[in-house]
């Protein structure tokens, strides 16, 4: 091999290269202009080596393998921004930061439950596409998500709460005021 990026690099190659798939723009001169160290273009020629994608002359390929790494790295970061946002009430700004991080320590058996905890989401907060995963499809027609919002619930109904998702400082500690905290067992009155 002539370079040899780092996993995360590597990672980083992927998802860039999805990226531009799905903007319907994977081509050398795409790949120039977001790679301002030449990191990635050089290691071009190891994926290609190694089955990961396919080039010929501006046009790139992803293989079957390429897509699969690349949609399961993408996956990972999406479903760490939809955790961010809808259990730790993020704004969706405040993320990407955050969820480059996550998706390269995130085990697989991890991703799985973030997807199933959030209810299977089909797009990130920035409104993009989420991979589908095989809990995904398994779950498709026989598992419910794990976690509903208030409004959702039905009268007589009891629930562990899972998280607060407010903004508002002064009807967070009304809540808890109220008991109301992640962990704490409320029946829906009315």
């Amino acid at each position: 091999m002539g370079v040899q990026a780092h996993h995360s690099e590597k990672d980083e190659l992927l998802e860039l290269l999805w990226h531009l798939d799905e903007s319907h723009d994977l081509s050398i001169d795409s790949l120039r202009a977001h790679d301002r160290n030449g990191v990635f273009e050089a290691a071009l020629k190891d994926f290609s080596s190694n089955g990961v994608l396919r080039f010929d002359g501006a046009a790139i390929e992803l293989t079957r393998e390429g897509r699969t790494a690349a949609a399961n790295i993408v996956r990972r970061h999406r479903l760490a921004e939809r955790l961010m946002v809808d259990v730790l009430g993020k704004e969706p700004e405040e993320t990407e930061q955050a969820a480059c991080e996550f998706e390269h320590i995130l085990a697989p058996e991890l991703v799985e439950s973030i997807c199933i905890l959030l209810g299977h989401p089909h797009t990130c907060p920035h409104g993009s596409p989420i991979p589908e995963g095989e809990c995904c499809k398994n779950a498709r027609n026989t598992v419910e998500s794990l976690i509903m919002t208030l409004a959702d619930m039905k009268e007589g109904q009891t629930a562990k709460v899972a998280a607060l998702n407010t903004t508002s400082e002064s009807r967070l500690h009304k809540l808890l005021a109220m008991g109301i905290a992640p962990g704490a067992m409320i029946k829906l009155h009315q």
